[in-house]
């Protein structure tokens, strides 16, 4: 037997769930690089670890029925701080539905990695280099400590969520934690309410309904902080607005660290039907149908991140926003006039609606939320669109988002303002 010391592990194939690539050096017995998914949101899957040459490759792993594959976190165990390291991040090859095809590789490849020692503040790696014919993305950074995390975005799980709520509820008196429903994994889906209850004018926004999408949580952070917040215009909006907010729909997708969009068996954003299957979006429903009813309704806001080579925010607004007339218009138009106004930068809002062409028939517009708002409401009152921020840009952090959804919140204000004085 070779009594040297085995200086160089190099491991190869799909991990076992939990990835943990624990492995003592031969001959030394002290631990050498790893890593490990195994936690809420975790997701990875090995390709390749290389010890000695602080390599790490790595693929989103696929959770089958629970859509698409492109959210990745994971811990680094056994680094050398200060030593340079490289991540490489491949597309997950297999079919996320079954019958399907892979997703391609350019939706798990951000243009900088996510990294943390601590899981609550994130830095980023510098801008990766891009193989378009391997598919593959590379990250060099130098390893910031002997354990931390590398993820795709920041994260942001239902602890997070819980954490902001309470906060939320603390800072303002009569606000109210709600429990939305249980999923069907069996987990409490929460929102809060806040401002004055029974208020003429309600306002309902929502984040996640695509797990991998967490980009949508921090802009709700964003807004949520605002609007709890001791601005005088908050502080107005809370007087005379009552104002429901939820952090993630697809909390089961989000904390078993899958993508959610295109699960099985329906995306959470084309189960907005008379029969939907997930519980959270029945009660949305029910709880939007009601304020609606009430004729209290004014504003629903949806929060997504969209797709990689979008570069700026942007709202998808309804389909028929050319032909609209008289006050439908003109509300739609005043909404996107100041939210660009106060959407302004670092990442500044495209002045002009976009439509989800992509999305072809009536009936599946008609199952996707703000559509499905839409089509129950007074149009001459209410207006429902989905924000789309850019997740792959230099400012596309967690302060980035957070920046977007306090202007958000500025621009809510100002809108809610302005009708209730006309």
């Amino acid at each position: 037997m070779n009594a040297a010391p085995k200086r160089r592990l190099l491991l190869r194939g799909a991990a076992a769930v939990t990835l943990a690539l624990a492995v003592a050096e031969e001959g030394r017995g002290e631990p050498v690089l790893a890593i490990d998914a195994a936690f809420p949101g975790g997701s990875a899957e090995t390709v390749a670890i290389d010890a000695a040459a602080g390599f790490i490759h790595i693929r989103p792993a696929l959770r089958e029925g629970r859509g698409w594959p492109c959210w990745w976190y994971f811990e680094v165990k056994n680094a050398v701080p200060g030593r340079e390291m490289t991540l490489r991040v491949s597309g997950n090859p297999g079919p996320f539905r079954p019958g399907g095809k892979a997703l391609a590789a350019s939706w798990a490849q951000p243009r900088n990695a996510a990294i943390s020692t601590d899981r609550r503040a994130w830095s980023r790696t510098p801008a990766g280099e891009f193989d378009t014919e391997a598919h593959t993305a590379t990250y060099r950074f130098s390893a910031p400590a002997k354990r931390f995390w590398l993820a795709w975005g920041p994260p942001f799980l239902p602890a997070d969520a819980d954490e902001l709520l309470e906060t939320a509820a603390k800072a303002v008196a009569g606000a109210e934690i709600f429990t939305l429903a249980r999923t069907r994994g069996d987990r409490p889906v929460r929102g809060i309410r806040l401002g004055a209850a029974e208020a003429p004018a309600a306002i309902w926004v929502q984040a996640r309904q695509h797990a991998w999408e967490a980009g949508g949580s921090w802009v709700g952070r964003g807004f949520l902080d605002w609007i709890a917040g001791d601005a005088p215009e908050a502080v107005r909006l809370r007087e005379r607005t009552e104002i429901f907010f939820v952090p993630i729909m697809d909390i089961d997708n989000a904390a078993q660290g899958a993508g959610g969009k295109e699960a099985v068996p329906r995306d959470h954003n084309r189960d907005w039907s008379d029969t939907p299957v997930y519980p959270e979006v029945a009660a949305a429903q029910r709880r939007i149908a009601a304020l609606e009813a009430a004729g209290r309704l004014r504003l629903f806001v949806d929060l997504h991140n969209p797709g990689p080579g979008d570069k700026e925010p942007f709202f998808y607004g309804p389909f028929d926003h050319e032909t609209m007339t008289g006050g439908t218009r003109e509300h739609y138009d005043r909404w996107i006039a100041l939210a660009a106004e106060e959407i302004s930068g670092p990442l500044p809002l495209r002045p002009t609606y976009r439509f989800a062409t992509y999305v072809t028939t009536e009936e599946e517009r008609g199952r996707m939320s703000s559509g499905w708002v839409r089509n129950h409401s007074d149009p001459a009152r209410v207006v429902s669109v989905t924000l789309e921020t850019a997740w792959n840009t230099p400012h596309s952090t967690a302060e980035g988002y957070r920046t977007v959804g306090g202007q958000l919140a500025r621009a809510v204000a100002r809108y809610l303002g302005e009708t209730a004085s006309k």
